[in-house]
């Protein structure tokens, strides 16, 4: 810190100095030296805070954005998907009219993944087949012929949609 001070002590000196001698070689342009001449003392202020600051921690300069840092916790979504689809089930909770918007098209694509990779049938070609897998209720949702809700009518609850989950994750 006191390394910090001289080196401000100093420049401010030779800064001062220069000041002098040029006001009175140039008498008409005093004004304009003294304004470069303060902001030459406001870089050496501000340049010897950053230095001192960087004397403290020398290593918070050096570290990686990458670094695990055990001080911060992580944040509950790290990956914006999850951050995506939790905003999808709670909308999809809301009202019928955001289920079938939002969260229905999500629940159609599990579903005629798990069909055609574990069992080899197609959600919209072999209803029938896909209807007796998934069961009455998650066929209800999943169909693509299901009407459109209202806004004022109910989502799934969560322990429906949690029972859709798990039939999903059966087959």
């Amino acid at each position: 810190m006191r390394s910090t001070a001289i080196r401000i002590g100093a420049g401010a000196s030779l800064a001062t100095a220069l000041l002098v001698v040029l006001a009175i070689a140039f008498p008409g342009k005093r004004t304009i030296f003294l304004g470069v001449y303060v902001l030459v003392l406001g870089v050496f202020v501000l340049s010897g805070l950053v230095g001192s600051f960087r004397t403290l921690r020398p290593r918070a300069w050096e570290r990686s954005p990458f670094d695990r840092r055990p001080d911060r916790p992580e944040p509950a979504f790290a990956i914006d998907e999850l951050a995506r689809i939790d905003r999808l089930v709670v909308l999809g909770g809301a009202n019928a009219f955001d289920l079938h918007y939002r969260l229905r098209p999500l629940l159609r694509e599990l579903a005629a993944d798990r069909l055609s990779a574990g069992h080899g049938v197609s959600l919209d070609r072999e209803p029938d087949r896909a209807q007796r897998l998934l069961g009455d209720e998650l066929w209800e949702l999943v169909r693509a012929d299901r009407q459109v809700g209202r806004r004022t009518g109910l989502g799934v609850a969560p322990a429906e949609l949690a029972g859709f989950v798990e039939r999903l994750e059966a087959l």
